[in-house]
């Protein structure tokens, strides 16, 4: 019963457009739920408090969240292979300026880059 319950939550958050609209709106409409579901929600919201935590345990590999501002990202900068995710060049340069990302490219050549997740 377990697999069933996560991979309707998997699909549910797959096919949301914004990751937290989508945890939000599960929430609001518990009512709904069935009693596993709501214990499966409960069991990831006390165990996952981080977002990324979450992303990483859910395998939703399409979504990451921005280093800087915490926003759910499904584009933006990666940098050295994951060490840090930026959705916006405003959250990029709060931490390295933009000779410092392209130095880091390496024309196309370097761990760094800007991507999409959804490819």
């Amino acid at each position: 019963m377990e697999k069933d319950i996560i991979e309707f939550f998997k699909q549910e958050v797959r096919e949301s457009e914004n990751l937290t609209e989508c945890f939000c709106s599960i929430l609001d409409h518990q009512d709904d739920l069935t009693d596993d579901l709501k214990e499966f929600m409960t069991y990831y919201v006390i165990k996952y408090k981080e977002l990324p935590e979450l992303i990483d345990e859910l395998e939703l590999e399409h979504f990451r969240v921005c280093s800087e501002c915490g926003g759910v990202m499904t584009e933006g900068y990666c940098i050295e292979n994951g060490m840090a995710y930026y959705c916006s060049d405003e959250c990029l340069h709060k931490h390295m300026t933009q000779a410092e990302f392209e130095k880091l490219f390496d024309d196309g050549r370097g761990d760094s880059y800007w991507t999409s997740w959804l490819d």
